[in-house]
């Protein structure tokens, strides 16, 4: 086994159960060979779901949230993809088109490579297709674990093991206890656990109200892990 190789299957993908998904960019360094990453505003669309396939992205900074719509216009965050995420990989694979909508959440730097050069570097190349094939599970199992959650946990227990795992993927020790090192609102909550947004709110007041989470400037910090996995738990 070659070294590359062995990197990539020692990769850490960090919580298999959490939304938010990235990777080292270096796993993706055939692929990126050559290429330069193209800016997108806080708010564009990537693609739509319906749309045809073309490309595959990889994020090279900021984030893009995954998401699908009913036809009644109800949304479901799937995921977040961050710095290191491959998406729109499942329709070019397929050849189908899209099933989600990729939205830049922030301004967000993109890879875009072409699914037949994706493909043939997939059939050539061995670090490319391990890469691949491990990443695709990993997403799997985030989606088994999401579908899992929103079958069996109440409101508060979805809520409380979010931000578990937006501690253990973004969170910075400080004195007051586990920051969470990004920005993310109530509505971004009750999209990712299938609630109603008033409902997150009452949840994270509660939480607040409890000494378990406190917010500064846009962040969140978990104040009491011990207590918020307890809840989690219930």
């Amino acid at each position: 086994m070659t070294k590359e190789l062995e990197n990539i299957l020692s990769h850490d993908w960090g919580d298999v159960n959490s939304p938010w998904i990235g990777a080292d960019l270096g796993i993706w360094s055939i692929l990126l060979e050559g290429r330069k990453s193209v800016r997108h505003p806080a708010g564009s669309i990537i693609f739509s779901q319906e749309d045809p396939f073309s490309l595959i992205y990889i994020v090279a900074q900021g984030r893009v949230c995954i998401s699908v719509f009913h036809s009644d216009g109800e949304q479901k965050h799937l995921y977040i993809a961050c710095p290191g995420a491959m998406f729109g990989e499942n329709a070019c694979i397929l050849s189908h088109p899209h099933a989600t909508t990729a939205t830049a959440i922030v301004t967000t730097d993109l890879y875009a490579i072409p699914s037949k050069e994706c493909q043939r570097l997939f059939h050539s190349q061995q670090q490319i297709a391990d890469s691949m094939l491990q990443y695709v599970a990993r997403k799997n199992q985030m989606l088994i674990a999401q579908a899992a959650m929103l079958s069996f946990d109440r409101a508060e227990q979805r809520i409380a093991k979010t931000l578990l795992q937006l501690c253990n993927t973004y969170g910075v020790e400080t004195a007051e206890g586990m920051r969470i090192n990004i920005r993310f609102t109530c509505t971004d909550i009750s999209s990712i656990v299938n609630t109603s947004r008033v409902t997150a709110n009452n949840v994270i007041m509660s939480f607040t109200r409890l000494g378990i989470l406190s917010r500064d400037n846009g962040y969140f910090t978990v104040r009491n892990e011990g207590a918020l996995q307890a809840l989690a738990l219930q």
